[in-house]
């Protein structure tokens, strides 16, 4: 077997171990779903998530802070009993929880004894979810799993892997948006016309949409 392919193996298995804990935890504690934030070096990501729908909810708070983002340093867990009014902080992850209909949360810190990787166990509730110590305890429990879970040499190197990986996909996502909502408003086209106007352009240059999005995004704001 390749270093690519046993990488590649490494990282099929370390989702198949957090997905099982996820899912555990969802049905043991009551909660809607669950994500699990990673961060290593400077790329912070949703590794491993029960419904793909809450991504959007981690991402807001990689890019304005949220519980998730402070529980990466901070041991004590953070539940909000209405997600929806937290306090002045996470505004925008307010603003976003209520657009999912993320009524309640509960962010807890993964004791990993790694330097260069800290996570997160993010469970989220569609109902407003009142929890006693002894579930919060039990929450820490499956937090304990998803370190020891991580913690083996390959699930490192794959967590690494995909943080970096899932990361710079959430950037690119990112300044493409940007880049179809100026086409969108200087042409008055719609999102698919936007979207096939940096695809072409993209084709005819031979360079990646990321690349192009970004740089139309950077002459327009320089003044090009």
């Amino acid at each position: 077997m390749s270093d690519q392919a046993g990488a590649d193996a490494a990282e099929v298995r370390l989702n198949r171990l957090l997905n099982l804990i996820l899912e555990t935890a969802v049905e043991a504690l009551g909660f809607s779903a669950a994500t699990v934030t990673a961060r290593h070096t400077n790329d912070m990501s949703t590794v491993a998530a029960t419904d793909q729908r809450l991504i959007e909810l981690d991402a807001v708070q990689y890019e304005d802070g949220g519980p998730c983002v402070q529980t990466l340093d901070d041991p004590s867990p953070i539940l909000l009993e209405d997600a929806s009014k937290s306090d002045d902080r996470w505004q925008h992850f307010a603003q976003t929880a209520a657009h999912l209909g993320v009524r309640s949360s509960l962010c807890l810190h993964v004791p990993t004894d790694s330097r260069d990787l800290a996570a997160s166990l993010n469970l989220y509730a569609r109902e407003t979810f009142d929890m006693s110590r002894d579930n919060v305890r039990l929450a820490s429990t499956y937090a304990a799993q998803l370190a020891a879970t991580l913690e083996s040499v390959d699930a490192y190197r794959s967590t690494a892997r995909l943080a970096q990986n899932l990361a710079e996909a959430m950037r690119s996502r990112a300044v493409i948006e940007q880049a179809k909502g100026i086409l969108m408003a200087d042409y008055q086209i719609n999102d698919i016309e936007a979207f096939q106007r940096l695809a072409e352009l993209s084709q005819r240059s031979n360079i990646k949409l990321r690349d192009v999005a970004a740089r139309f995004v950077e002459e327009r704001s320089s003044g090009g």
